[in-house]
């Protein structure tokens, strides 16, 4: 069964002095199949009728105008076109960046299931309706107190420029859009996606091109240290149970964050909820969710092979628990019992990770163990119990071989730890003593070994047997937390910054090259930074923090922040590229901890929501099958 669909708009640029674009070669797209084409009037307007399946498409629809010379503008429809659409300079920005890891030759190719994500994601943007900025960006957490408006604005400037002095500008801009060691693009959407994709590349250049033609705005009035758009969420889906300091993420089948939350906002004590936000960032309609023993959830969440999502209760301020597991369904509905959850072996539990004989091991940090639910089942839980003056477990990654890896936090003995499940019994394998205050720990396609260590400032390097490698200190590290590995190998890092009285830190993400030569970045070593020294970052615009109810961060009372990227835990990489971090911990060391108790602002450490850098990362390759499950 088929329906005719009429998609109508109109080709233009600028904002404020509007120019229709008469001779644009306006192309509709269904995934990768051209459907549709038109030429725009004198008006810019143009009119495509097309037979499409009643359903809704299993990719996403786009549309391109070519307005010749390589100079071609974008705009992402979604999985349904709309009636009538603008396609101009900020709808091109907005499409270059959400697909710039599926970008090949002007055109989006990639997974239906990833491209999805692209689309909401576009949505959070720009409104292709009438081509302005979406609400999420106009509106807080995000506005002015972010620069992410503004940087779109400037980018579209940028591209305004090549619109309408193609002569004088194209060719500039195409100059300062090439990578390192690439050839140069051809038309004006892969020169975005370079731009995407190498952010801090050619950034003063193109910013002095960006303020040559002025039509939209208000536009950054400084310039960045590197063109990344970073989309700030803080909905938990009640306003009476916010975000409070969000540690770690994993994504389900569906593409969804859940993420544990340590503590009620404005203060430090336990929360009994955690967060589900659907691929777009918007609280998912069962969200916040509680129950099955939850308490201040701390770094230890993973989703089984049967879309239940495990998370550890860590515990925090007055509220402590006495070390629990929660156990919930992929509709938030608790499987673990109350009121304390699974205890058996467990104390202040961190990692919690699913190897692929679906045995849960957990960190238990409070006790020195390390613990598996062989098959996920509590009831038989299997303990190791180690020596509590030298091994304090933190984050684990499994091996290709079945064994794991496990961080070792304690000052003493800090390092990395092989561990294997045989005959119903945890074995000690071996160590590789290194590092500070060690935390999250990943394993790249080639068996080697990643470290954060946040007491040194390091990131360090094992062979696959534990072997050290190498150490290393670029990109920005600064207390490196939590970590992941995109799909080249290379590694991304959150910051937490120094624990020290007077710290007042600026959040960031750091990417380091990998150890894989095949798809490292070419004329980079392993461990080279890939990030400014300040990393990637989000800096205000002018305005101050707002909570979600549009309180200051840190009260009626407290100083004001103008920090909206904060210290930084858990990160991951969802399977559109895009690379969201914790806000965990306000920036200021001392309000956060010792409160300001003359003007009655108590401590309240836990930050307030997700950042979420548009379009950055390689979607990683070790993604599970989803397309079954997402298109049921």
């Amino acid at each position: 069964m088929t329906e005719v669909y009429r998609v109508a708009g109109v080709v233009q640029s600028g904002d404020g002095d509007v120019r229709p674009l008469r001779g644009a070669r306006v192309s509709l797209f269904d995934g990768r199949e051209v459907i549709g084409h038109a030429t725009t009037n004198d008006e810019g307007a143009f009119a495509i009728a097309i037979e499409i399946r009643a359903s809704k498409s299993r990719s996403i629809f786009y549309v391109t105008a070519d307005l010749g010379g390589g100079v071609v503008l974008m705009a992402i429809l979604g999985v349904t076109p709309p009636g009538r659409i603008v396609i101009n300079e900020l709808t091109t920005v907005a499409a270059a960046y959400c697909a710039a890891q599926f970008l090949v030759d002007g055109r989006i190719e990639g997974d239906a299931f990833a491209l999805r994500i692209v689309a909401g994601m576009n949505a959070n943007l720009v409104n292709v309706a009438d081509a302005t900025p979406s609400r999420v960006l106009l509106a807080s957490p995000n506005a002015d107190e972010t620069n992410a408006l503004r940087t779109t604005r400037s980018l579209a400037n940028l591209l305004a420029c090549c619109v309408r002095f193609p002569d004088k500008a194209l060719q500039t801009f195409f100059k300062y859009a090439t990578p390192p060691h690439g050839p140069a693009p051809r038309d004006t959407i892969t020169a975005l996606g370079n731009i995407a994709r190498d952010p801090a590349h050619q950034v003063g250049p193109l910013f002095l091109e960006s303020n040559l033609l002025k039509l939209y705005e208000p536009a950054l009035r400084e310039q960045p240290v590197a063109w990344t758009i970073a989309v700030k969420v803080n909905d938990s889906g009640d306003d009476a149970h916010m975000f409070g300091g969000p540690a770690n993420l994993a994504f389900d089948r569906h593409g969804r964050a859940w993420i544990t939350n340590n503590v009620v906002q404005g203060t430090g004590d336990s929360t009994e909820w955690s967060i589900l936000l659907e691929p777009d960032g918007r609280p998912a309609a069962i969200s916040p969710f509680r129950g099955g023993g939850l308490l201040g959830a701390g770094f230890g969440v993973a989703v089984d092979g049967q879309g239940r999502v495990w998370m550890g209760s860590f515990g925090w301020g007055g509220v402590n628990p006495t070390g629990s597991v929660a156990l919930f369904d992929s509709d938030a509905k608790p499987l673990s019992p109350e009121p304390n959850g699974f205890v058996g072996g467990v104390y202040r539990v961190q990692a919690t990770v699913v190897d692929s004989d679906g045995n849960v091991w957990l960190a238990s940090y409070g006790n020195s163990c390390v613990v598996v639910y062989p098959g996920g089942d509590p009831r038989a839980a299997v303990v190791y119990q180690g020596d509590a003056e030298l091994f304090t477990p933190f984050g684990i990654a499994v091996a290709e071989d079945g064994t794991v890896w496990v961080t070792n936090s304690n000052s003493k003995a800090s390092g990395i730890v092989n561990f294997a499940l045989r005959d119903g019994k945890i074995e000690w394998l071996r160590e590789t003593t290194i590092g500070k205050t060690m935390k999250d720990i990943a394993i790249d396609s080639l068996g080697n070994i990643w470290a954060c260590s946040g007491g040194d400032d390091h990131m360090y390097l094992f062979e696959r047997d534990g072997t050290l490698a190498g150490g290393y200190q670029g990109g920005g590290l600064d207390g490196p937390w939590g970590m992941t590995l995109d799909g080249d190998d290379n590694v991304w890092a959150g910051n937490f910054g120094p624990l020290e009285v007077g710290s007042v830190f600026i959040g960031r993400l750091t990417q380091l090259a990998g150890a894989n030569d095949n798809t490292r970045p070419k004329g980079c070593r392993t461990g080279d930074g890939l990030t400014p020294q300040t990393g990637y970052t989000l800096p205000s615009a002018g305005e101050q923090v707002l909570l979600r109810d549009g309180t200051p961060l840190y009260g009626p009372e407290g100083p004001p922040c103008f920090i909206p990227m904060m210290r930084t835990t858990g990160v991951n990489i969802d399977a559109a590229g895009n690379v969201w971090t914790c806000n965990n911990w306000k920036p200021d060391f001392n309000t956060d901890l010792f409160g300001d108790p003359l003007n009655g602002v108590a401590a309240n450490p836990g930050g307030d929501g997700m950042v979420i850098f548009v379009g950055l990362a390689k979607p990683p390759r070790n993604r599970p099958d989803l397309r079954k499950a997402f298109f049921a």
